[in-house]
């Protein structure tokens, strides 16, 4: 089917005019509930899509790559998942950074990352943004109501925002914000709802189109739809899109798995280009409130990054053999007790999962639930056989002899 946005370009007026006016007739469109009315019109057009073929098959590969997806993960042993959940956090956080334009350091929010879910005190950037996502990984419920979004928005951009960039509404915003199209020209592409109370009208709509378990449209169409609608009403002045991707994750988890769904940014700041322009396409009066184009597009962009995470993990996993492989023929630890091929196993997931220069003491104790003086003895016995190297002092990092593996 041809997005009504191209046909708007190949005809006249009237012959587009016509080809909606069928379109929007169709027996088997779903109209959404929700409407948009685009810049510099008059006109409010409704919300809907023509279910297709494409969106069935583009959903059903969906699935297959996460369960694909989910059983690789499992199959990790319990240090290299946690590792890789560290990483996988990380880049989300760093990608999502990106997309809004704010300067962040991957090194940096990877060890904000371990600080908080090791529980160690600090005061380092992102550090409520990073507790938002891993609570993405537990037990969490979806927002209900306006105030429950201002309480996200809160907890992911705390300490980020700008103070005169802040909410000065009851809820939301009380003033007029522009957004500008992404090349630099200036030109106003859009501008979000006003007043505050019609952006908490319309949010609560939109709510309620997230949380009905009787509508027939499916949970992944309902995370596009729900997705664009955000970004078109834009309830705050800045961080619109950290809390658009964040809540599109907590719906997408409902069907693809926690873990799945921390591949959102990464996706949406690879293909920058097409995620924006979606927003364009369906923001304007070439597409009169048609979603086909912009539901492809959302799902194209979930397709690639996770078959991008999936390959990342089957590579990491497939070293991992190979080095329990290479750790029980090695003939130094041939000697050696058990507990000494376990430490070697474990600095090895940390080897190809994690990105920093190895593990404390303090941590391997926590892993191996042994005294600090006992995981001492153990490395200081693989120190002494040349296996592995020591880092720094203070704290002392631990890690496999970099060529190690390379022999």
């Amino acid at each position: 089917m041809r997005h009504l946005h191209k046909i708007f370009h190949e005809n006249s007026i009237g012959e587009f005019n016509k080809v909606y006016e069928e379109r929007f007739n169709f027996s088997s469109i779903v109209k959404l509930g929700m409407h948009i009315k685009p810049m510099n019109q008059a006109n409010r057009y409704d919300l809907y899509y023509v279910p297709t073929n494409k969106m069935l098959k583009m959903i059903s590969e969906l699935y297959i790559i996460s369960m694909d997806f989910d059983t690789n993960f499992k199959n990790l042993p319990k240090v290299a998942q946690k590792q890789f959940i560290i990483e996988c956090i990380s880049e989300e956080l760093y990608n999502t950074n990106e997309l809004e334009g704010i300067r962040s350091n991957r090194d940096e929010i990877v060890r904000s990352t371990k600080d908080v879910l090791f529980n160690r005190k600090s005061k380092k950037r992102f550090e409520s943004m990073i507790k938002s996502y891993f609570r993405l990984l537990e037990d969490f419920e979806h927002p209900k109501t306006p105030k429950d979004i201002r309480t996200i928005y809160d907890d992911i951009t705390k300490g980020e925002i700008d103070s005169q960039e802040l909410p000065d509404g009851e809820i939301f915003r009380k003033e007029t914000t522009y957004i500008l199209k992404k090349s630099g020209s200036g030109k106003v592409i859009h501008h979000g709802i006003t007043p505050e109370s019609e952006i908490i009208k319309l949010i609560e709509k939109l709510l309620d189109f997230m949380n009905s378990d009787h509508s027939e449209v499916p949970n992944i169409i309902k995370v596009a739809v729900g997705h664009y609608y955000f970004g078109y009403i834009h309830p705050f002045y800045d961080g619109n899109g950290r809390i658009s991707r964040f809540i599109s994750s907590m719906y997408l988890s409902k069907n693809l798995g926690n873990i799945c769904t921390l591949s959102l940014s990464r996706g949406c700041n690879k293909y920058k280009t097409k995620y924006l322009e979606a927003f364009e396409i369906s923001n304007s009066i070439r597409s009169r409130g048609e979603m086909n184009s912009f539901i492809e597009t959302f799902l194209e962009i979930i397709i690639e990054a996770l078959k991008q995470m999936n390959a990342e993990l089957k590579e990491k996993s497939h070293f991992l053999n190979m080095a329990l492989q290479k750790i029980g023929s090695d003939p130094k630890l041939k000697l050696v007790p058990q507990g000494h091929r376990d430490m070697m196993f474990v600095l090895a997931q940390n080897h190809f999962f994690d990105s920093s220069s190895g593990l404390t003491a303090g941590e391997l104790s926590e892993i191996f639930d042994k005294s600090t003086a006992t995981i001492r003895k153990i490395v200081k016995d693989l120190l002494d056989i040349s296996l592995v190297d020591q880092k720094g002092e203070r704290p002392a990092y631990f890690c496999i002899r970099s060529k190690y593996f390379e022999e």
